[in-house]
């Protein structure tokens, strides 16, 4: 009889030196935090644009948080009745409409700028138009924006209005005003003049002395 003898191969997994583990972890760490820092830098960079395009940010597109990107920050967010922190907050990344989920998705590419929808902006001249003999002409656009969606809702709720509360002068605002302005026995100008805003009762008191 022939007997056959079987010993198992037993593979023993490869053993790294310690300086090969070491040298391993240290890459895996700085990969990690280079894509973090790149998702930020981009973040940034996509907030800068933003804000550049919307008319207020005017430095360099750098990925730098500086006081130009923070002042820039703090107008947008005066403009959109948001806490004015100077820092981007969550309600001013959905006001700026920034997909932060997409991006965080995203750690080594910008998104790109039609990925999200930017917000309704004003003709400078149609902002300007609406306010022409009234005490507000000269006043910052900030303010003039925050006063048109005031307008907007309230001549909303008194059954005028029809369009979108938005803060940006349209033909159904000036629609809205014309009727207002008719019913109220008041000029027909279709802007928003000092007795104008004063019947809608969103005249600053800052501005309700003088002319």
């Amino acid at each position: 009889m022939i007997t056959f003898s079987w010993n198992p191969i037993i593979v023993e997994p490869p053993v790294f030196p310690m300086k090969s583990k070491f040298f391993f972890i240290t890459l895996l760490l700085i990969i990690f935090c280079c894509s973090e820092q790149l998702l930020a830098t981009n973040n940034i960079l996509s907030l800068q644009q933003t804000l550049s395009r919307f008319g207020y940010y005017t430095g360099p597109i750098d990925g730098n948080i500086g006081s130009g990107t923070s002042t820039a920050i703090r107008r947008f967010q005066v403009a959109n009745h948001l806490r004015p922190t100077g820092t981007l907050t969550s309600e001013t990344e959905e006001a700026l409409g920034m997909n932060t989920s997409s991006q965080k998705s995203n750690t080594l590419y910008p998104q790109p700028q039609h990925h999200y929808q930017s917000p309704i902006l004003p003709d400078p001249k149609a902002l300007a138009d609406i306010f022409i003999g009234g005490p507000l002409l000269a006043a910052s656009p900030e303010i003039q924006m925050t006063t048109v969606k005031k307008a907007q809702e309230n001549l909303k709720t008194l059954g005028y209005y029809v369009g979108t509360i938005s803060g940006v002068p349209d033909a159904n605002l000036k629609a809205a005003l014309l009727a207002y302005q008719k019913d109220s026995k008041f000029k027909h100008s279709g802007r928003l003049d000092k007795i104008t805003l004063m019947g809608l009762d969103i005249l600053p008191g800052v501005y309700q002395s003088g002319n």
